[in-house]
This record gives C-alpha cells, sequence and structure tokens, in this order.
C-alpha cells in the first residue's frame, strides 16, 4: 500500500473544499465528505495475526447509525452502474451489506429480489448452501447460509458489499452461487479499500468491469486516507 509520500496532507476544512469542486459524482461527494467528517482510521491487534489490521470505522454513517439521504444517492448511482449485469437476484452478506443492496435494488428497472445470507443456520431453513466465512470484525470464522429455495438454479447474482476489502466475504458468497448452479454477472461496493480484494477477484476470471466500487481508497493510515482521484491526503476530524 502506498504511503504517497509527495502528497500534502488537507485539513478537514480544506478537504471539503476539495471534494466540493471536484468532478466527483453527487453520491461520491457525499461519501467523500462523510469519510473526512465521521470516519476514523485506526490500528487493531489481532490475537492471531502478527501484523495489526488498520480498521477503517464508518459505524456513524454507513453500517450502524445509517445516513439515509447518503444511502438514497449511493442506491441510485450504483444501480446506473450495475444496470447491464442485469440481476435477477442482488446477493449480500448480514448485515451491513443489506442496505446498499436494497436502495440499489429499488433504484433498478427490475426491482430484484435481495437475498442475504444470515450466520448460522436458522431453525426456519431447512436445506441450505453454507460456505465459511472469516469475520475479522467479530474475530471469528461464521457460517454463511442461504436457503436453497431463495436462490434457483441459472439465475443472474449481482454480490453486493458495504466494502471491496480482501475479497474473501466475496469468494465466500461466490461459492454459495455455484452451488446453487447460478451464474454471478458482477460484484458492486460501496468503498473500495487497497488491500487487493479487486486482484483476488480478477484472479478468479473477472474483469475490471465486472468489480464496480462508488469510490476508491488508495491508502490508509491512522487519522488519514487518501482517496482515488484526489492528489492529496485527507485528515480525518474523528482519531
Amino acid at each position: 500500500m502506498d504511503d504517497f509520500n509527495e502528497l500534502p496532507l488537507q485539513t478537514p476544512e480544506v478537504a471539503l473544499k476539495t471534494i466540493s469542486d471536484s468532478t466527483a459524482t453527487k453520491a461520491q461527494k457525499l461519501l467523500a465528505a462523510s469519510l473526512v467528517t465521521q470516519s476514523r482510521v485506526f490500528e487493531y491487534q489481532l490475537t492471531d495475526d502478527a501484523q495489526p489490521l488498520l480498521i477503517l470505522d464508518v459505524t456513524h454513517f454507513l453500517n450502524h447509525r445509517i445516513n439515509s439521504r447518503l444511502m438514497a444517492a449511493i442506491g441510485q448511482e450504483l444501480a446506473e452502474k450495475i444496470t447491464d449485469c442485469n440481476p435477477d437476484i442482488i446477493l449480500t452478506a448480514p448485515s451491513s451489506g443489506n442496505i446498499p443492496a436494497i436502495t440499489t435494488a429499488l433504484h433498478l428497472e427490475t426491482q430484484p429480489d435481495v437475498v442475504y445470507a444470515p450466520k448460522g443456520t436458522p431453525i426456519t431453513m431447512a436445506e441450505v448452501y453454507q460456505a465459511k466465512s472469516r469475520s475479522y470484525t467479530h474475530g471469528k470464522s461464521v457460517d454463511l447460509t442461504v436457503a436453497k429455495d431463495c436462490l434457483q438454479p441459472n439465475q443472474r447474482v449481482v454480490i453486493c458489499d458495504d466494502f471491496l476489502d480482501t475479497g474473501r466475504t466475496s469468494q465466500d458468497l461466490l461459492n454459495i452461487v455455484k452451488q446453487a448452479e447460478s451464474i454471478v454477472t458482477c460484484f458492486f461496493f460501496v468503498i473500495e479499500k487497497p488491500f487487493g480484494g479487486r486482484e483476488q477477484l480478477k484472479s478468479l476470471g473477472f474483469s475490471d468491469d465486472q468489480i464496480i466500487s462508488l469510490i476508491k481508497i488508495d491508502s490508509l493510515r491512522p487519522g488519514k486516507l487518501k482517496l482515488n482521484g484526489f492528489a492529496a491526503w485527507f485528515e480525518l476530524k474523528r482519531v
């Protein structure tokens, strides 16, 4: 992950003006501004890992407290980007993927159903597809589950999540789609992190055009981040 040492560090106030004056779309501007004013980046040490994780905390606007105006704009723009994927189903992992999946589906002309894969096996599900998935925020492995009667063979599926990180969750959901004998036509994400997820999905045969994100982070460090398309680091208000 590049340090972009040659680039200046802009204060939150200057960063917001830079974002406002840019050619980014409405949703991209709202999201970038939310990252500057309401996110934080910090290191977290897992007991079984030698290297600490860089955590991007978006609980104030994206995956705990939800900014509905922002999500409406995100859903509209992501829908425009994935229209050609022509999904029958949007598949996502709970709970952070649910809201971008639903808001995107509502803006698609066909309004496809959203299927989310709960962790474990609910007693309401008799026959299921499952894939084991590692949850870094919870620090454990979980079984993602989809009922067989909710994901039929030969359906066109798009996979959604809030983040494209290492690509592990997307690959686990892809595993479920393959079990159902359906096809993944594309992946879409709100935020893409610089942790190799795109390269992992491309190694499975998917093209850049099939891996869609609203905004990309080129690099991040505690207290700051570098967004794709901007020639500066942005200092974050929250620490």
